[in-house]
């Protein structure tokens, strides 16, 4: 990939989007991972840091690693941040809601409490929400919708998790943010990798051969030496997650 005509068209892209909404800024959530490290660099270098506004939202099980790096890459930056803990809101979620939660359950609230700071802060500041998922998450319906899935704009959408690696190193993010495993810290011990059952160069290997090049599940297999109940899952993923990258439906009267 031409990483510096990627690059320019994504800082095209952010101010475009500015001026169409008629708004002052953007506003992210900073994690401390690689995704969101490169959002706030991007819209940085686009509209200026000062037009920037990070959001680091600790909450149990978030490890203190990452948000010590999420508040020193705004820093380094100079993009101006504000911190706060969004445990009492999911705990009040939580408490108010009838039933059992589970892991997954709890996760899906954290995402979605943390969308909900990002837009109150947007809100009050004519500001976008900026959202750092890349396509390898969105093709398999890897994200919480309306939770991180809730943003005005996505930057990385059209590109996979192994473009955003090098994406990283050919801007120049410190090698901390790329050697992290990957992890949305949604519940104690989860890994991306871990929770889809394959590393990202398995995953995207693919996904760029089925969306891209158009390939069925032998095709893949016979391409790529991979299993094919990995081929199959990733690729059923995809097709079962379609209803979280459209606008509902409608009876279209």
């Amino acid at each position: 990939m031409d990483y510096a005509r990627a690059e320019a068209r994504i800082h095209e892209f952010l101010r475009e989007r500015l001026d169409d909404a008629n708004a002052e800024g953007y506003v992210l959530g900073v994690s401390g991972g690689l995704d969101s490290a490169l959002g706030a660099r991007v819209a940085a270098d686009a509209v200026g840091p000062e037009n920037v506004l990070g959001l680091v939202l600790p909450g149990a099980p978030s490890s203190a690693a990452n948000m010590r790096d999420a508040r020193e890459l705004c820093e380094s930056l100079s993009v101006p941040y504000e911190e706060d803990d969004i445990q009492p809101a999911v705990a009040s979620v939580r408490e108010g809601l009838p039933g059992d939660f589970d892991e997954k359950t709890v996760g899906n609230v954290r995402a979605r409490v943390r969308m909900t700071y990002c837009y109150e802060a947007a809100n009050a500041r004519d500001f976008l929400v900026l959202g750092a998922d890349n396509r390898s998450e969105y093709e398999l319906g890897y994200f919480t919708k309306h939770g991180d899935g809730g943003v005005d704009v996505a930057p990385f959408a059209d590109l996979y998790k192994t473009d955003l690696y090098e994406f990283a190193e050919y801007v120049g993010l410190p090698e901390t943010f790329v050697e992290k495993q990957p992890t949305a810290e949604l519940w104690e011990g989860q890994t991306d990798e871990g929770e889809l059952g394959a590393s990202y160069e398995t995953i995207d290997a693919v996904l760029r051969r089925y969306l891209d090049h158009e390939l069925t599940v032998p095709e893949i297999v016979a391409d790529t030496g991979i299993e094919r109940d990995l081929v199959e899952r990733f690729v059923s993923l995809h097709d079962s997650t379609e209803h979280k990258r459209r606008r509902p439906p409608t009876p279209g009267l």
